[in-house]
């Protein structure tokens, strides 16, 4: 009992003193209480910010359900009349596709065909897309009205724009290629972004059969009753610039090969608050935090020289004089974290999100230049939530203690053996 009643007394003791301690050094503790907010801040918001920029970046090829957008540059046809091949939209050869989906980290190939039909009355463009995630159960997701597409059905879907322009609805009947298609639903292709948007949807099937029929796309190519001029390529994220690279090599120059590592380029007046950007800032910013954590330290510890040696002569262990010390650097350590943390929280409950305008490439979702009522915005807004990284925070916030507890036991590591000899010298 008298052992337990001791170590509680000097606890109390030890806190006491270290609370009086830090109140009477109220510069020192406010330099650095904030200085570990401030790198704790940095870390945490820059790691938020740069989260949120490179979902915003991967967004638009993400409205497809795929990572990659792969299409092969060709020629422009002898006429134009009828069903055509935009020239961003060549025949990808079957043998290709084989080898795209053999590819280490491709994890699906959906195969598409695009067209182009032009007359003298009218201009639609048409998409023929194999079933699948970012197939046709990409737009049965978008459905505003009737019902989605099965991949042996003989019917289109319409985009909401289109359909109001054309007067069109559910139940109408649309010519394509010569070839008359009941309309079985309507879908809001905007509400998934401007990427490989078309005014007529329907089966990969029906698309191919009505290019291999195309006097214009046979004037091209050797269109089979199985090809595609279209990929959409879902892929290991962590494998996607090995991916991009083998597949451009692949196509060779005429290749065109569309992903988020296309839309960084496009982004570079906010390149700095990239990931690797944010990190080096934040770092930049610990290390001057670290050295002002120090110096504030280093001048406490050396101002308390006498106020160490007279504990030492009144018989304070310099183990429990350096414990002393490493409490107080814990408690300012910990306030930091937690304010810091507390203000990353607040800044981006104020920002809300981060927005990005990206004007997409015109290979993307090509339309005719010389029809003016085919004409789309490829101006694209993309918002992103700003999310707090909270296993970023935890690192951080470790970061914060570890530093400012190793600067505090670094500098009453050797103990002072002759307390005596400072006091006389006082």
């Amino acid at each position: 009992m008298r052992s337990a009643a001791r170590q509680l007394s000097t606890a109390l003791i030890a806190y006491h003193y270290s609370v009086q301690e830090l109140i009477f050094r109220r510069s020192r503790s406010l330099i650095t209480v904030i200085s570990i907010a401030v790198a704790v801040l940095a870390a945490v918001l820059l790691n938020a910010l740069a989260t949120a920029y490179a979902r915003a970046i991967h967004a638009p090829i993400e409205t497809v359900g795929a990572d990659m957008v792969v299409q092969i540059t060709g020629d422009i046809p002898p006429k134009l009349e009828g069903l055509v091949f935009p020239h961003p939209n060549a025949l990808v050869p079957a043998a290709d596709v084989a080898a795209i989906r053999h590819i280490d980290g491709v994890l699906s190939v959906t195969r598409g065909v695009y067209m182009w039909e032009l007359a003298a009355d009218h201009y639609q463009s048409v998409l023929g897309i194999e079933d699948g995630p970012a197939g046709l159960q990409s737009l049965a997701e978008r459905l505003v009205a009737g019902r989605a597409l099965e991949p042996a059905s003989k019917a289109v879907l319409l985009d909401s724009d289109f359909a109001a322009k054309r007067e069109l609805g559910v139940g109408a009947t649309l010519d394509v290629g010569r070839t008359a298609f009941p309309v079985i639903g309507i879908v809001d292709a905007a509400r998934g972004g401007k990427v490989v948007r078309a005014d007529v949807y329907m089966p990969m099937g029906a698309a191919q059969r009505l290019a291999t029929a195309a006097p214009q796309v046979r004037a091209l190519y050797p269109f089979g009753a199985d090809d595609a001029n279209l990929l959409l390529v879902k892929v290991d994220r962590e494998s996607l610039e090995s991916v991009v690279r083998k597949v451009s090599a692949l196509l060779g120059k005429k290749g065109i090969v569309s992903s988020e590592l296309s839309f960084r380029e496009a982004l570079s007046g906010v390149l700095f608050l990239s990931q690797r950007m944010g990190q080096i800032v934040a770092a930049v910013i610990a290390l001057f935090a670290a050295a002002f954590v120090l110096r504030a330290t280093a001048s406490a510890v050396t101002e308390r020289r006498r106020e160490l040696a007279v504990l030492q002569a009144i018989g304070w262990p310099w183990s429990r004089i350096r414990q002393q010390v490493l409490v107080e650097n814990g408690v300012l350590a910990l306030a930091g974290v937690l304010l810091g943390v507390l203000v990353a929280v607040l800044v981006a409950l104020a920002l809300g999100s981060v927005s990005v305008t990206v004007d997409l490439p015109w290979d993307l979702s090509s339309t005719p230049h010389f029809i003016a009522a085919a004409t789309l915005d490829r101006t694209q807004t993309i918002s992103v939530p700003i999310a707090i990284p909270w296993l970023a925070a935890v690192v951080a916030a470790a970061a914060g203690l570890v530093v400012a507890l190793g600067i505090a036991a670094v500098l009453v590591a050797t103990p002072q053996r002759q307390p005596w000899a400072l006091l006389r010298s006082e």
